[in-house]
């Protein structure tokens, strides 16, 4: 047991060497302007936010079906309903200077906070979303044909609900549970050390690069696996 988990800590440390290492020739000048200038978000370690001024609270609306994308360090909710709307609430300092574009939630210069600002959503579904940033995420009342997820990072997220074909992909250490899906494909992609849960029925199709799990709560009909790495598909029905 030991040497498993020694395996899978050092097998974690090479990914985010490598990872960063790619990240940084691929993002090319902008990525280097932007560590540079001090662009971006981050998490500050004891940072009070009372110095980001008080809370409050701003109303963003959302396209309904609309693939939905947090560039920031988030606490998010979504519930379905007959609204469409995003309610985002975080310090005063910090909100105001929160961006809207295309369904795209950002900031405008650094993001320095020790907590992710909270975001309330609701729709009568979404397409997608995306989560390039840590994230604590639970999705309720999922009902629609398919549903996209792609995150990167440190992103805990539960899902319930009712959707046809899910799309998952996680690069990093992120938890990503979804067995509460009730879903007849599923397609699962994983590149790092992150931790998928799935219950689709029919199809379920899994590629593993690196150290990621996935475990089944539900047999499939059909399940197709390739794991390049020390990867492990677990069957937990």
């Amino acid at each position: 047991m030991l040497r498993k988990l020694l395996i899978v800590f050092a097998s974690g440390v090479i990914l985010s060497i490598v990872a960063f290492g790619s990240a940084w020739v691929i993002g090319g000048e902008k990525l280097h302007r932007d560590f540079a200038e001090g662009h971006g978000w981050s998490w500050t370690i004891g940072e009070d936010d009372k110095d980001q001024g008080p809370d409050r609270t701003r109303k963003f609306t959302v396209e309904p079906g609309a693939k939905l994308a947090m560039e920031i360090p988030v606490q998010l909710s979504f519930t379905r309903g007959d609204t469409s709307e995003m309610i985002v609430t975080g310090p005063q300092k910090i909100v105001d200077r929160l961006t809207w574009v295309n369904g795209r939630l950002g900031i405008e210069g650094k993001y320095r906070s020790s907590r992710g600002i909270k975001v309330r959503i609701t729709a009568p579904e979404i397409n997608g979303l995306d989560l390039d940033a840590p994230g604590d995420v639970t999705l309720a009342g999922l009902d629609q044909e398919k549903f996209t997820l792609r995150s990167e990072g440190a992103v805990d997220l539960d899902a319930k609900g009712r959707v046809r074909k899910l799309f998952i992909t996680s690069a990093g250490a992120g938890s990503i549970d979804v067995g509460q899906v009730d879903a007849e494909d599923a397609v699962v992609r994983i590149d790092g050390v992150g931790d998928v849960t799935v219950g689709a029925r029919n199809l379920v199709d899994i590629v593993i690069n690196g150290a990621g799990n996935v475990s089944l709560v539900r047999k499939p009909a059909t399940l197709r696996s390739q794991i390049n790495g020390i990867g492990s598909v677990d069957h937990d029905y």
